[in-house]
C-alpha cells in the first residue's frame, strides 16, 4: 500500500537547512520531514486533550482555586529568592 504524497512550499533558507542536515546526517530530506513532523504532530496533540482535559474538569467541577495558585507561585518565587541571598 501505498503512502500518501503530501506537498508544501517553504523558504529557500529553510530548504538549505534541511539540505545541510540531512548531509551531515547522511538522511535525507524524507526522513528528517517525517521525524519533525510526527513530533510536532504528537506535541499539539497532547496539548488539544490537555485542554480537553481541562475542560472537562471544569464542567466536573474540579477546579483550583486562583488564590492558591497564587500563593503557591508567590512562595516559590520567595523561596527562590531566599536560596539566592
Amino acid at each position: 500500500m501505498a503512502s500518501p504524497v503530501l506537498s508544501f512550499r517553504v523558504e529557500d533558507d529553510l530548504v538549505r537547512q534541511l539540505d545541510q542536515l540531512a548531509e551531515a546526517t547522511e538522511r535525507d530530506r524524507q526522513y528528517h520531514l517525517k521525524r519533525a513532523l510526527a513530533r510536532y504532530v504528537e506535541s499539539e496533540a497532547w496539548h488539544i486533550n490537555a485542554i480537553a482535559e481541562g475542560i472537562a474538569d471544569a464542567d466536573a467541577g474540579r477546579l483550583t482555586d486562583l488564590n492558591a495558585i497564587k500563593a503557591k507561585w508567590v512562595s516559590r518565587a520567595k523561596d527562590r529568592t531566599d536560596r539566592q541571598s
